[in-house]
């Protein structure tokens, strides 16, 4: 597995937030499921900031280990930018395409609430930490 990112993070209120455009379509978060999306947001459940943070990946291909297949899909994005950040907004990283729709799956190692996120980018891809 490459490896583009690898970083541990806090996410407040357990939420991991992927979103394409300046005004996304914010998903319905009920607090039943563990994912929700709309073509230009994802948020994924994962480990409380109380509990910990969150040991985070961005990779290029499937993760080795036996984790658990969280989401696999796409978002749509104009601007060819994905942005992952904490329901605060705070940035974590910047995931730039040629395309502009991404794919990718996004891997964990519980299916309600990860301590371990790898996303893995289907495409050609350029990533960069905030």
């Amino acid at each position: 597995m490459s490896t583009l990112l690898r970083q541990r993070v806090a996410f407040p209120n357990a939420l991991l937030l992927l979103e394409t455009e300046d005004d996304p379509v914010v998903p319905d978060i009920d607090g039943i499921a563990n994912k929700w999306e709309t073509p230009s947001m994802l948020a994924i459940a994962v480990q409380h900031d109380v509990d910990g943070e969150v040991d985070l990946r961005i990779a290029t291909a499937a993760p080795d280990s036996g984790l658990v297949l969280l989401f696999e899909g796409t978002l749509l994005t104009s601007r060819r930018l994905v942005k992952l950040i904490t329901v605060y907004l705070d940035p974590i990283a910047s995931i730039r395409t040629l395309t502009e729709d991404v794919q990718f799956r996004v891997w964990g190692d519980h299916p309600r609430e990860p301590e371990k996120i790898i996303i893995e980018c289907l495409d050609l891809v350029e990533v960069e930490a905030a």
